[in-house]
């Protein structure tokens, strides 16, 4: 049983991390990509992109807190996770925009 349970730790940390690499991507396309359409059109793409990266960090933050907790051998790889998710939280970016603009 302890090998399947590092396995599927492995496994989630795989996907956590996925999570985490893709919120940056995802806020970024939201950006980038609705520069290119009409007015109505560029709000869709960019309001898109940032519930889609908001909802990806927190998957891969609540993934990292759970895989902390779960599988103490994978911690390390799993503080990594929540650091990620922290640090390319779409709310805190906004809200630093908001506060130093």
């Amino acid at each position: 049983m302890s090998a399947r349970r590092t396995s599927t730790g492995r496994k989630m940390f795989w996907v956590a991390l996925a999570c985490a690499v893709l919120t940056p991507v995802l806020l970024l396309g939201g950006f980038l990509t609705g520069n290119g359409f009409a007015p109505q059109g560029a709000m869709a793409v960019l309001l898109t992109g940032i519930v889609l990266s908001v909802v990806t960090s927190l998957v891969a933050f609540v993934m990292g807190i759970a895989g902390t907790v779960a599988f103490p051998a994978l911690r390390g790889r799993y503080v990594l996770v929540l650091v990620l998710a922290i640090v390319f939280s779409p709310l805190l970016w906004l809200l630093l925009f908001a506060l130093f603009t």
